[in-house]
């Protein structure tokens, strides 16, 4: 019984080898698409998009980069200055605070300033030297929230100056308007309670606002990210675009490689095969 061999139909026939047939896949493709004017054009258009697509691979990946070096930064600018994480108001909008909360001082302090009897730019002169003192205290329970015994002399110091402010008015309340030493005594320590109150708040508000530093480096991770978002949006935006020309590419050229004739001595199967391979390889390029 003779035993006769089945030819591979993917194998090439002896006297071509792979590489000839690739060579040979290549220069028909080459061919056909320099005949064909859509196909150029859409190749032309296709290799346009690759290289967009390049260039916004790369944009995106500095801004990856820089994204992940600003958060580190920020990351260690918060531990160094802010370790528990309690200063989230930012500079600007703690010092608009701090602004306000100092101007509504100023009446109560005016109204305790006249307990002096003094004349009107007299008043005012102790009205803003009381101000003044005001801001220090604010600043001073901020600057000592670490020093619990300088916290607490700070603390003893704005009570007394609180009571003999209190006492004053009081007492001027009681002389000049003849009001009952009780109701002189109540209005006085309203209006030293509010304004005790406002300087409580004003530390509170210093205390909750970031350092300028770490302001600017939170302001230059948030910009990173917004850039890397862009990046990576704009990048996905050309990724799709590529592959929609290369899906029309595909389209034009594959049912060509399937009805394009194969050489003399090569059979079909092959052919096709190593035009796939060619038409792969054109993709691989763009």
């Amino acid at each position: 019984m003779t035993t006769k061999a089945l030819a591979d139909p993917a194998r090439p026939e002896p006297g071509h080898s792979e590489q000839d047939i690739d060579l040979q896949a290549s220069a028909a493709l080459s061919e056909w698409i320099l005949v064909q004017p859509t196909v150029a054009r859409e190749l032309e258009e296709a290799g346009q998009a690759r290289v967009h697509h390049r260039e916004l691979e790369v944009r995106a990946q500095a801004a990856r980069v820089t994204a992940s070096g600003a958060a580190r930064h920020a990351a260690s600018i918060a531990t160094k200055l802010d370790p528990s994480g309690r200063r989230a108001l930012h500079p600007l909008v703690g010092g608009l605070l701090v602004v306000g909360l100092m101007i509504l001082d100023i009446f109560p302090l005016n109204w305790a300033a006249q307990a002096f009897n003094l004349d009107a730019s007299a008043s005012w002169l102790v009205t803003a030297i009381l101000l003044a003192a005001s801001v220090a205290a604010m600043a001073g329970f901020e600057l000592t929230m670490q020093h619990h015994r300088l916290r607490a002399l700070l603390a003893s110091g704005l009570v007394v100056v609180c009571v003999a402010l209190v006492l004053l008015r009081t007492e001027f309340l009681a002389t000049v308007t003849d009001e009952k030493a009780s109701d002189a005594f109540l209005q006085s320590l309203l209006l030293t309670a509010i304004s005790a109150g406002l300087v409580l708040s004003g530390s509170m508000v210093l205390g909750r606002t970031c350092f300028l530093r770490q302001a600017r480096a939170l302001a230059a991770k948030r910009r990173a990210l917004r850039e890397e978002e862009s990046a990576s949006a704009a990048k996905a935006l050309a990724e799709e675009r590529l592959h929609r020309h290369l899906g029309a590419l595909r389209q034009i050229l594959i049912p060509w490689a399937i009805s394009s004739a194969a050489p003399v001595g090569l059979d079909r199967v092959s052919w096709v095969a190593a035009l796939e391979r060619a038409v792969l390889r054109l993709f691989a390029g763009l």
